[in-house]
């Protein structure tokens, strides 16, 4: 996380809290995966992304499909019309407005969030609200007992991914939740749907409330 000392004064906050910012870049045409780091007062799309993006950009809730589409002049208008935490979005670039580059500021206090995520091998997108790097393997994995033996994480910009093998635990070559990055929890075939809610680690416990077949007592 880098404090920003320059943006900060336009960020309206208590005196005690902690305020900074990412730094995302997007090039033109391509479609790149965002969530939110930080803590807000609203989720209104013109009021966290606000008018970083040009005419014809578009932000896409990667679950739902719903968009914004952003309007010089305007702002942004859609049926996606607010941000929630643990979700993962898509930042689509017109391919006539160029490479950009937006910035993600807020309040740094970590939110939990309860999501649904889709057995049978579906994939479901999700990103983690933390500004600090969140380990996948040991004590301080986000997914605590859910996984079923062959579950897998992807990172979808990337496309590395991490399996769970029961009796064993995360293996492969993603190791880390990264900071506003979107991911894919990959369901085992024959799963099915289960509950999770993150508490984020700075809160004083890391749990899981779950529900469904995949609860492992």
């Amino acid at each position: 996380l880098i404090l920003a000392v320059g943006m900060l004064a336009a960020v309206e906050s208590e005196p005690s809290e902690v305020v900074g910012y990412f730094k995302k870049t997007i090039n033109a045409g391509s479609f790149q995966t965002f969530t939110l780091p930080f803590a807000y007062n609203s989720f209104s799309v013109n009021d966290i992304i606000g008018d970083q993006f040009a005419q014809d950009d578009m932000i896409m809730d990667i679950n739902l499909g719903i968009t914004t589409m952003y309007y010089s002049g305007y702002g942004w208008d859609g049926e996606l019309t607010d941000l929630e935490y643990g979700n993962a979005y898509y930042a689509n670039r017109a391919i006539s407005n160029g490479q950009n580059t937006f910035f993600l500021l807020g309040k740094v206090e970590p939110q939990a969030f309860t999501k649904t995520i889709m057995g049978n091998g579906s994939f479901t997108a999700f990103g983690l609200n933390e500004a600090t790097p969140i380990n996948i393997i040991g004590a301080e994995s986000p997914f605590g007992i859910l996984p079923s033996d062959g579950d897998m994480v992807l990172e979808i910009d990337t496309g590395i991914s991490t399996t769970y093998y029961e009796g064993y635990g995360w293996d492969g070559e993603l190791q880390v939740i990264t900071p506003t990055n979107g991911y894919y929890y990959n369901s085992a075939i024959g799963s099915n749907s289960f509950v999770w809610t993150y508490t984020p680690s700075r809160s004083s416990v890391n749990k899981q409330d779950l529900s469904g077949s995949k609860v492992k007592k």
